[in-house]
Parts: C-alpha cells; sequence; structure tokens
C-alpha cells in the first residue's frame, strides 16, 4: 500500500499525544522535586562522646564537612579534632552532600511549620585514630586554646603574611563603653534601657559631653585605634603553662611498631611538667623524664583528646577549660570565626603591642615545620582547574564551586604571599643563577615567581621597567575579568602580584609542561613574540588557532573587544595580541600575558607619553617648565569606562532612533538624493522604519604596532572612548566632587569611586586643577586629591630607596619619608639619600611625572599642615607600613597644651590633686616635650606585603543579593527581605563569616530591615556588619566607619539613644583620625547628634549640634543653599523643645525665607515652614505673657513631648511612649497649660520635620 502526500498538518494519536505530556509532566516533577531538595533542610542533633548535643539545622548543599567544622568551634565539643560523624551506625563520608546521604531525611524545602512534625536525626560524633598528621594538628589546635593570650579567632592566623594585629575587632569595647554595665542585652532592652537614658541624672554623663567643635587632630588623636582593652577583653585564660612537641621526637622505630606517633611535652599551672606520648587511639602520660627516655606509659591516665588528658592530670586546667568554653560561648560567631586566609585580615597602621608574644618553643617548631613544608608538591594549578570544572547546573552546585574557589585563592594567595617574601628576602635559590638578578625566575612550592622588571627587554618601547612594573598590576585585573567570564574549557593561571621592600614579585601557578621542551607548550594563538605582534611577519608571527577563538568570544563580548587583523599576515584575533594561548601537556587551554585586554587610552598617550606634556594642573605659577613625558606608554582604558562609554553610546543612538520615529523620519533618508525617486512623497507613517541596530566594538590592539591601519573605524571608536573619558566623565566626577555628591573619606574610598567611574589614577591631577582651590565647597575634596598624589608619589620613593639601602635600614628610610612628606625636617641626616629636602624634591618630581600636576614648594603649608595624621595613614596603607601606637608630633607642642592633654588622660579633673600626682604630670608633660617630632626608626613595627590577586568575585552570591535589592526597589518587601536573608546565607557559605565582602551583604541586609520599621533586627545584623568591617577591612576604614554611623542611627530608632551616642562618637573619633573637620557629610553626623540627644532630653547640648550643622553647611554651601534651610528648620524646633519659641521663630524665618527664594512659594517645604513660622509667632506671644507657674509647667510639658520631637526628625521615629499630653502639639501643650481657649493658628498644623540624614 503506497501513501499518499497531503499539505496538511499530521495529526498526532491521542497515546503519543498523551506520552508526550506523561514525559513533560515527568520531566517538571523531577525539576520540582530537585528543586525541593536544593531548599530542603534537616534537623539534626550531633551527640558528642561527653554527652553534648548539638542542634544543627542544614540544608541539603551543605556536607558533611561543614558539620564537623561546627562540631570543632562549638564551644562544648571543641576539643573534638579526629573524628567522624555515624548514621545509625555508618561512617559518613566528609565530603558527601546532605542531600546524597541515604536514611538522612529532610524535613521539606522553606523551613516552615513543619518542623515540629519531624524529629531531629541523631548523628554521632566518633573518635577515629590519629596518625601523624591528625596528631600534630591536633597539637597545634590544642595550643591555640589552652596557652591563652590572643583572641579566639585570630589564631592560625600567620602575622608574618597578615601583620602585627591582624582582624583585631574593638566593637565590643566601643559598644560597652566606659563602666557601663546598666544596659543589658536582652531582648527587652530597648523599652527599659529608653526609661532609664531619659533620665536627667542617667543622661548626664554622655558620650558628648565634652566634644570640642572643629578642633584640629592632636597627638591623642590615634588613641582611639588602640586595641590594647579590645586584647584584654577578648583574651582567653592560660590552661597550662607550656605545651610543645617534646624533645624526644621523632619516635624511635621500636616504639612506632607499638603504636607510638610523636611526644608532647606540657608544663601545668601547677609546675608540674609531663612527657605525653600521641598514640593511635589518643594520649597519655609516659615514663620519660628530661634526661631518660622510657615510652611506657606511666600510670592509668588515658585520653583521646590532649586537653581531656591535661584536665584529669591538672585542676587548674579544668578551671581554666570552664572558663575558655564560657568565653567561647558569650562571644559572637563574627568576633570568633577564623579567617579562610590570612590575607582576608585587615592590617592595622597602628599597632599597640610590638608582636612579640611570651617564650614558647613550640612556635619555634611551627615555623621551622612550616619552613620544612615550604617545598611542598602540591599541585596548585591542578586543584584550580579541578575546582573550575565542577558542575555548576544547580543552585548546590554552584555554591559548593563557588566556595571551593574561594577557598583556593586564600591559600594560594598567602602561599604567593609567603613565598615572595622569601624571594625578596634571599630565600629561596633562583632557577637562572648565571642570568642578571633582574632575570632571576623561582620556584618555591610549585609556585613560579618572577620579579617586576623588565629583564628581557619585553617592553623596551614602552617604558621599560616602569611598563613592566603596571604590566604585571594589568595582568592581575585581566586574569580576574577572564575567570569572571568563566567560560569553560578557557583557563588561567592563579595570580598574585606582592609588593615588599620595594620590589614587585609576580606569582603564578605553574603551566603544565612549561619546563620542558618549547615545542610541547607552543603558543597557538596570539603573537609569539614578546611585546606582541611588532615586527612579526604575519603567520611567522601570529597564531590564531580556532579553538581558541571560540573560547574567547564570550570574553569579547563581555569586554566589548572586536574581532581585528593584526600583523603583516592579517591573521583575526579576538583579543589582544599581546594574549598568548597554550596547550598545556594535560590537554587544557591556557592563556597568558593578559594585561593589554582593554584599548589604548590615546589621547593620553598621544598628549602626555609622547615627548613633554601640556600643563595639566599646577599651583606654582606659569614660570614652571613643561612638564616631564610620562613615564610609560602602556596607559590603557579601565573595563568600567569602555563599558559606560559602550552604555551611553547605546542610549544616544536608542533616542535618536526614538526621535527619528516620533519625527516620521527614515533614518536612511540622508543617504538619498532630495527628490530622487517617489519616496520623498510617501506618508511619514507609512515609511517602512528599519528595527533599531547598534554595534560598538574597541580594539585593544588599536594604535599600537599590531594595528591594521586599514581598519579606521576600531581605531576611531578607541579615540572616542579616550575623549569621552578625558573631557567628560573627569570633568563630571570633578563637578560630583564641588557638589558633594562623591565625598570620599580616605584614599581608598577616592580610588574606589575613581574606578567605578572608569577613571584611572593618572587622573588625579587632572581633577585637582578642575577643584577650585580657594572655595570652601571644594577644600575637603582638593586636599584628598593632593594627598592621594602625595601618598602615591611616596610609595614610589620608597620603592627606590628600599633597592638602594641595605634591609636593615628599610625603618629607617620609611620613617625619613613619612617625616619629609608631614614636614618635619631631620635633625641629622643619617644618609645622603635620606635628606628632606631631597625627598620632597623627588616627590613634586614624581606627582609632576605621574599626575601631571605641580605641586607648590610650600605644599605641607599649603595642604599638609594640621592635617599630617590623615596623610601619615595613607602613606602607610600604601606602603604596607604599622607603626608603634603613641602620640605624634609634627610641631614641637606649647608646655600648656601638652599639659592639657596629660591631665585630660589621666582624668585629672576627677580626682584628687596630690603631690604625687603633680610629679607623675610633670614627669609626662617632660617626656613629651623631650621625645624627637615625627616618626622615628624605632616606631616602625613592621613593613608588610601589600598583594593584589586575581580571584574574581563570587556571582552567584552578588546576584542574589542584586535580585533582593530589585525586589525591594519594586515594591515587593516580603519577596525582597527573604532574596536578601538568603543572599546573607549564600555569602556565609560561600565567603565563610570573616570576610569583606560578607560584611557588604550583613550591612545591605541590615538597612533593608531598617527601611522595613524593623530597627531590633537591623542594628543586630548591622552590629555583625561592624565587627566584620573591623576585621576584614580596618578600625578605621571607611566602610567601617560608615556602619557605626548607621549602627548608631538603628540603636536610636530602637529606643537606644545613649548607646547610639557611644557608637557615634566612635565613628567621629576615627573620623578625625582619615579626614579633617570640613568634610561635607560632617554636618550630616552633627544634625544625627542632636536628634539623640534630644531623645535623651539634653536640649541645650542638641541646640549645640544643630547650631554647629548649621554653621558647617552654611560655610561649605553658602548662606542661602537649601540645606542651610533644613538646618535652620531642625534649629528652630530645637528652640522650641527647649521653651524659647522667641529663638524658634527667629530660626524658623530664616527657613522659610530661604525655602521661598530657592523653591518658590508652593513648595511643600515652603508651605511647612510657613505653618510652622505661624505657629512658633501665636506661640511666642503666648508664651510671654504666661504667668511664672505657668512657665514652669509649660517646661515640664516640653519635656514630655522631647521624645516625640526627636522621633520627627529621625528617618525611623523609635517605638511611640506611653500616652500622654506629650503628644500634642505645641499650640495644644499651651491650652493645657494655661486653659486657654483660643483659637488654632491660621494655617498651624502638625507638620513632619525633615528626615535626619543617614548614611
Amino acid at each position: 500500500m503506497s501513501t499518499v502526500a497531503s499539505n496538511k498538518p499530521e495529526e498526532v494519536p491521542p497515546a503519543v499525544e498523551d506520552g508526550a505530556v506523561a514525559e513533560e509532566q515527568a520531566e517538571e516533577q523531577a525539576e520540582e522535586q530537585a528543586e525541593e531538595q536544593e531548599q530542603a533542610t534537616y534537623r539534626l542533633s550531633i551527640i558528642a562522646p561527653n554527652g553534648s548535643v548539638i542542634p544543627v539545622v542544614a540544608t541539603a548543599a551543605e556536607t558533611v564537612l561543614d558539620l564537623k567544622q561546627v562540631v570543632s568551634e562549638t564551644a562544648e565539643t571543641m576539643e573534638y579534632t579526629c573524628f567522624y560523624l555515624a548514621l545509625q551506625g555508618k561512617r559518613l563520608n566528609d565530603f558527601s552532600e546532605l542531600g546524597e546521604i541515604e536514611g538522612l531525611e529532610a524535613r521539606g524545602g522553606g523551613g516552615g511549620d513543619g518542623s515540629a512534625e519531624v524529629a531531629a536525626q541523631q548523628l554521632v560524633v566518633v573518635e577515629d585514630q590519629y596518625t601523624e598528621r591528625e596528631a600534630r594538628a591536633h597539637v597545634s589546635r590544642m595550643r591555640d586554646l589552652l596557652l591563652g593570650g590572643g583572641g579566639v579567632g585570630c589564631a592560625g592566623v600567620d602575622a608574618r603574611v597578615a601583620g602585627v594585629d591582624a582582624g583585631v575587632s574593638v566593637f565590643s569595647t566601643v559598644r560597652q563603653g566606659e563602666g557601663d554595665d546598666s544596659e543589658g542585652e536582652g531582648e527587652g532592652e530597648g523599652e527599659g534601657e529608653n526609661g532609664g537614658e531619659n533620665d536627667d541624672e542617667g543622661s548626664a554623663q554622655h558620650a558628648f559631653r565634652d566634644f570640642e567643635f572643629g578642633a584640629a587632630a592632636d597627638a591623642s588623636v590615634l588613641e582611639v585605634l588602640s586595641t590594647s582593652a579590645a586584647a584584654g577583653r577578648q583574651a582567653v585564660p592560660a590552661c597550662v603553662r607550656h605545651l610543645a612537641l617534646s624533645g624526644w621526637n621523632p619516635v624511635p622505630r621500636h616504639r612506632q611498631l607499638q603504636g607510638d606517633i610523636l611526644y608532647v611535652l606540657a608544663t601545668t599551672l601547677e609546675g608540674q611538667t609531663y612527657h605525653i606520648t600521641a598514640g593511635e587511639d589518643g594520649f597519655f602520660v609516659n615514663a620519660s623524664t628530661m634526661t631518660r627516655f622510657n615510652g611506657d606509659a606511666s600510670g592509668d591516665g588515658r585520653a583521646h583528646s590532649l586537653a581531656g588528658l591535661l584536665r584529669g592530670l591538672s585542676g587548674k586546667c579544668a578551671q581554666g577549660w570552664r572558663r575558655v568554653q564560657g568565653e567561647m560561648q558569650t562571644r559572637d560567631a563574627a568576633e570568633t570565626q577564623a579567617f579562610l586566609a590570612a590575607g582576608q585580615a585587615a592590617r592595622p597602621w597602628v599597632v599597640s603591642g610590638s608582636g612579640v608574644a611570651g617564650y614558647d618553643v613550640g612556635r619555634t617548631q611551627a615555623q621551622a615545620q612550616a619552613a620544612a613544608g615550604g617545598e611542598s608538591l602540591r599541585d596548585w594549578n591542578e586543584e584550580l582547574q579541578s575546582i573550575r570544572e565542577l558542575a555548576r547546573g544547580t543552585l548546590a552546585e554552584r555554591v559548593v564551586r563557588d566556595r571551593q574557589l574561594q577557598r583556593w585563592h586564600g591559600e594560594f594567595s598567602d602561599a604567593a604571599v609567603a613565598g615572595a617574601m622569601a624571594v625578596v628576602e634571599g630565600s629561596v635559590i633562583a632557577l637562572n643563577p648565571t642570568d642578571p638578578p633582574e632575570q632571576h625566575m623561582f620556584l618555591r612550592d610549585n609556585i613560579f615567581y618572577s620579579k617586576g622588571f623588565d629583564g628581557r627587554a619585553t617592553f623596551a618601547g614602552l617604558g621599560g621597567d616602569a611598563a613592566a612594573h603596571v604590566a604585571t598590576g594589568k595582568d592581575v585585573a585581566g586574569v580576574r575579568a577572564v575567570s569572571q567570564a568563566d567560560v569553560a574549557g578557557l583557563c588561567t593561571l592563579g595570580s598574585v602580584v606582592v609588593d615588599y621592600r620595594g620590589v614587585r614579585v609576580v606569582a603564578q601557578s605553574v603551566v603544565p609542561g612549561i619546563f620542558r621542551r618549547p615545542e610541547a607548550t607552543a603558543i597557538v594563538y596570539g603573537s609569539s613574540i614578546d611585546g606582541g605582534a611588532d615586527g612579526a611577519d604575519g603567520a611567522d608571527g601570529v597564531a590564531a588557532d580556532g579553538e581558541f577563538h571560540r573560547l574567547l568570544e564570550p570574553v569579547a563580548r563581555s569586554l566589548h573587544l572586536a574581532d581585528h587583523a593584526v600583523g603583516s599576515g592579517g591573521r583575526v584575533l579576538r583579543v589582544s595580541a599581546d594574549v598568548k594561548g597554550l596547550v598545556g601537556t594535560d590537554g587544557r587551554r591556557y592563556v597568558l600575558d593578559l594585561f593589554r585586554m582593554t584599548p589604548v587610552d590615546v589621547e593620553f598617550a598621544e598628549s602626555e607619553a609622547d615627548g613633554a606634556g601640556s600643563e595639566t594642573g599646577s599651583e606654582t605659577g606659569p614660570a614652571e617648565p613643561p612638564l616631564p613625558p610620562y613615564p610609560h606608554r602602556l596607559v590603557l582604558l579601565r573595563p568600567e569606562l569602555v563599558a559606560a562609554f559602550w552604555e551611553a553610546s547605546v542610549r544616544k543612538a536608542a533616542e535618536e532612533y526614538a526621535e527619528g520615529a516620533r519625527g516620521g523620519k527614515d533614518p536612511t533618508a540622508s543617504e538619498q538624493k532630495s527628490g530622487e525617486g517617489a519616496e520623498g512623497d510617501k506618508d511619514p507613517e507609512t515609511i517602512e522604519r528599519p528595527p533599531f541596530q547598534f554595534s560598538l566594538a574597541f580594539s585593544p590592539d588599536a594604535f599600537t604596532p599590531a594595528h591594521d591601519p586599514a581598519d579606521s573605524a576600531l581605531a576611531d571608536a578607541v579615540r572616542s572612548a579616550s575623549q569621552h573619558l578625558r573631557d567628560v566623565v573627569v570633568a563630571a566626577f570633578a563637578r560630583d566632587l564641588a557638589a558633594h555628591v562623591a565625598t570620599p573619606l580616605s584614599g581608598s574610598a577616592l580610588t574606589a569611586a575613581m574606578h567605578q567611574r572608569g577613571i584611572n589614577m593618572r587622573y588625579l591631577g587632572r581633577i585637582a586643577s578642575l577643584l577650585a582651590p580657594d572655595a570652601p565647597a571644594t577644600r575637603n575634596a582638593r586636599r584628598r586629591v593632593v594627598f592621594e598624589m602625595v601618598a602615591r608619589a611616596a610609595k614610589h620613593v620608597l620603592r627606590r630607596l628600599f633597592r638602594a639601602l641595605p634591609p636593615r635600614r628599610h625603618a629607617e628610610a620609611f620613617a625619613a619619608v613619612a617625616n619629609a612628606v608631614t614636614g618635619v625636617a631631620a635633625e641629622k641626616e643619617s644618609h645622603p639619600l635620606l635628606g628632606s629636602s631631597l625627598i620632597m624634591a623627588d616627590v613634586r618630581e614624581i606627582v609632576a611625572q605621574r599626575f601631571r600636576f605641580r605641586l607648590p614648594s610650600d605644599v605641607v603649608a599649603a595642604h599638609i599642615r594640621g592635617h599630617e595624621h590623615a596623610l601619615l595613614r595613607e602613606v602607610c596603607v600604601k606602603a604596607g607600613a604599622q607603626l608603634r601606637l603613641r602620640a605624634y608630633y609634627f610641631a614641637r607642642p606649647a608646655e600648656a597644651d601638652v599639659r592639657a592633654a596629660v591631665e585630660r588622660g589621666m582624668g585629672a579633673a576627677a580626682i584628687r590633686i596630690t603631690k604625687a600626682t603633680k610629679r607623675a604630670i610633670k614627669e609626662r608633660v617632660d617626656g613629651v616635650l623631650a621625645q624627637a617630632l615625627g616618626v622615628a626608626a624605632r616606631d616602625v613595627a613592621n613593613l608588610a606585603a601589600v598583594a593584589k590577586t586575581g580571584c574574581a568575585r563570587a556571582s552567584f552570591a552578588d546576584e542574589a543579593l542584586d535580585a533582593g535589592r530589585a525586589a525591594l526597589a519594586q515594591g515587593q518587601r516580603a519577596l525582597g527581605l527573604e532574596l536578601l536573608l538568603e543572599a546573607l546565607a549564600l555569602h556565609e557559605q560561600t565567603f565563610g563569616v570573616a570576610h569583606a565582602q560578607t560584611a557588604r551583604c550583613f550591612a545591605a541586609v541590615a538597612h533593608a530591615h531598617f527601611d522595613a520599621g524593623d530597627a531590633v533586627l537591623a542594628a543586630e545584623l548591622m552590629a555583625r556588619a561592624v565587627v566584620v568591617a573591623e576585621r576584614t577591612a580596618g578600625l578605621d576604614d571607611p566602610v567601617t566607619i560608615h556602619n557605626y554611623l548607621n549602627l548608631a542611627l538603628y540603636e536610636h530608632a530602637r529606643g537606644r539613644a545613649a548607646r547610639g551616642l557611644r557608637l557615634l562618637r566612635h565613628a567621629l573619633r576615627l573620623w578625625a583620625v582619615v579626614d579633617a573637620p570640613d568634610h561635607p557629610d560632617l554636618p550630616t553626623a552633627f544634625n544625627n547628634v542632636g536628634v539623640m540627644l534630644q531623645a535623651l532630653r539634653r536640649y541645650a547640648d542638641a541646640q549645640r549640634f544643630f547650631r554647629a550643622s548649621l554653621d558647617a553647611r552654611a560655610a561649605l554651601l553658602g548662606p542661602d543653599h537649601v540645606l542651610v534651610a533644613s538646618a535652620h528648620h531642625s534649629l528652630a524646633k530645637a528652640h522650641a523643645l527647649a521653651g524659647d519659641f522667641a529663638a524658634a521663630l527667629h530660626a524658623e524665618r530664616a527657613a522659610h525665607l530661604l525655602f521661598t527664594a530657592a523653591l518658590g512659594d508652593d513648595d511643600p517645604r515652603s508651605r511647612e515652614t510657613a505653618a510652622w513660622l505661624a505657629e512658633f509667632t501665636a506661640n511666642a506671644v503666648r508664651s510671654a505673657r504666661l504667668s511664672k507657674s505657668a512657665r514652669e509647667r509649660l517646661r515640664d510639658a516640653v519635656d514630655a513631648v522631647g521624645a516625640v520631637a526627636a522621633a520627627e526628625q529621625s528617618d525611623h521615629p523609635p517605638p511611640p511612649p506611653p500616652p500622654s499630653k506629650g503628644h500634642l502639639p505645641i499650640d495644644e501643650l499651651l491650652k493645657f497649660i494655661t486653659g486657654s481657649s483660643a483659637p488654632k493658628p491660621r494655617g498651624a498644623r502638625r507638620a513632619k520635620g525633615p528626615k535626619g540624614s543617614k548614611r
């Protein structure tokens, strides 16, 4: 039978259709089940051998290893390090995810009310047998816990890598305050405390009682950075006197056959010494002495943990262990969480201690063991590529992959920094010792090291060593960009750039086969000649492998790079010819030399780098010679600028297209001659418009010898982007600084703001020249820009001096540079290179060369005098220096000022002055007057390494955070808060608690809850953000300061005004360290202080701060600015609360006049001030007619309304007080007091005051 073809659609038989539907439904059910499995939670109870039970709620994505970490960090079970978890008697694999474990039941996704229906499943901690590795790890952990000393959570941080006192938090000390034990920490603290705080006697001694406005930073400004009190509060008690490996190690062979692994020597607090054996089953006391070895057991004492054994031997150890457990239980996880890597811990620039701990042989043993392990054969590259190749299809898989990547980068960075320091110090032998030192290469711990010099003349045409130095940093940024694209099959190396003692070292993981025959890892993509395709003859110099070309497409698309021809052979590449692609012996495809991933800043290169540049900015007058040429030609645009220019171009093209559509014009009509054809007679509405199309891409090789001159379109695009940066973006940023849209508080904040806008730091001079030198509104911003140029120039001077001087004189060199830039002349020059005048001449020359700006010869008097501490901080941070915490004087102080400061520090006003007290004061004053000015070499506590890593952001955690913010912006509050909490959980899983990204997420979630009205939860989350920011960003970092400011507002909103003031005072003390009293954000802080003081009914003090806010805004913005009017309005209400209606009337009249002049009579603010003005006028008349007794009643009633009015000036008012007459408006209060039935003044109403600003 034949079939006839038909044009009708074929009908699907019902059975087949039902099967397809069933299959589709099955797939949907499988996806839903997989999603539910990912969101499922597990209620577990972990039972320890000592009887402790740890309740845990975990997700399916977490592993057994995560549960073991919980056991090790819990106070009751922290002595267990060698164990496994068992479910129903079956041992669980450490790397198994909970969702994959058979027999482990979940309670469903979301964690709803079903938690009570499913009983917690029990996991049992089973003590495992020790190996030598496990035994050594256990002894190291017990040393951290039993020897006491430093705060819990900082243990394990390598001080050599992280620096002295790294990762310290002082928040617990600041929050509790001096002698403040009255405030509880319970849930009901807000209500109870508020009543206590509002008592006149209790609130008399608030944190701002002795605040001085406009005071310049004195020598005691650095006391706020002291960690002594926090270290004493966080220190754990010692349980033993000595604990280290015994001198009887290594274990003799005959004892190894009996299970001995290693020997430990312990001395208890009672003074008894024990020789302890670590065996396969645990620890026991042996019969050895200091002079005779006997490995046999001495007595019946035996325990699986070393802490358990010592508790049985020493009663004081048992008592101390209970105290350690108590300390662990009372501390927040943010304070105790260990860092995943030492590089994540913030390094303070001033340190309270010297970093010298007590005598301990165990530290020497640990250091020797680490040095011996420096030549380990850990395959860093294989680990990295294996992690990148992990599955990432589901939420759980992405979280696991990101967490492993972050952990690997942290460990690699620590190892790279330690190796780079060893390279600079000469502790590593070069692979090519016969070559010049600049060409030396090193291999340590399977990490490849090279120095950032142009030893092989690769950058001879671009600036030599200066270009090579920049290229190393650009290469790390390129690695980060390629890693962020996350293309499967495209591999990059682990890369870290380390600056230490004036030498830049590049640390990279090793490409498989790179040390074998050259043909084993031949370059198959890009130029095979160092320095790009310069001089390449096409096919011989440039390769263009098709597979590499395909893999690089997502990278090029994310960076807006175009395919372009390079070399005489016309090979087409997607990235720069300098990028090299090769295939390793493992079969993977690697890209190297990623320093040119963005186009050239051609406008800057042609005007500043080619010959003598033009005069961009100067404060020295027209007589100065032309600026010297820029030191190198490797001047590239930032990726942020390329992206911003691309977006601006798209927006402009779309607007033109839309304008053409509205006008009925054909965008192609301009290409046709007028009058030709019949198209000109058509109705505009009938013209068929082509769809909107836009194409803009850039060539990273434009304006380089590798670029094809015939491709002028790509070159024009690069030039347009460069002009956009020079003429538009830089000028817009200068306007933002002048208008206080951008208000950077430190050099790092300024750098971040410029980089966010795509501005390179070489434009600092241009920005300074665009800021008016004498205008009050720009004085602070211009000083900040000048400080950044001076600090960066000082870093270059230090780099030169460190290479020229022996290591023993590096501290002296740093002190000389620090003193020179702060205006302290050396009394005696110890070296010809360390003269103050010579150093300052070098600084001025470097600023002129690198930032195209001429500093005046009296730059110290013009910009630095009075702000030396802020500049000293910038120099220390950039150079990696840590100074001893003390009072630094940069000019000889007057004896009266020193005496006043000493008496204030000793609390002389509150103690009885005796002869002994007078003698002590005199001795301190004499000591201060006798000390040398500035920084001395002995003040330099450490010169640490500064590292840049190629670690990309964890995109999934950031996506979750952005999704929560987007939901809140769309008004979906419940969904947004839920997404933000999920984002916070993802950040903790990916980065851990002690990470800067987690601190940022804590702050974002806290702010969202504060906007939602939950001040209590917002304060708790922001408190954790403060702690983590202190530990990861720094005690005085702008992020930490802003977190303190926000936390102060949150505490005030929940009814803790006194605590809010204390936190706010600490933030302003930090502010004095990093900046000056003329910062444009300081008036906002003063306004918030006034609001909080009003909540405490300290009306006179509140008026001082409202007045200070008004004066500061008037000085910065001029007397006619709208913000000045708002300050007048706030001051008027403060006067009204104090019962001074005449002053309130005067201030409100000034606010109304300013509002109407600037905004008109119809603006809501103008109408509001008019209503308040009428009310204050009537109240002033009534107040003048009141009897004395009525005035007293009025004063009492005004006290009752204080909290409500203060709340009106805050963004988020605290919970309303109990009902009373205090909630009435002023005119109603007057009716109640006087019994008057006079009519309400016309237009009078209860208006909401301007909201208190927050950061």
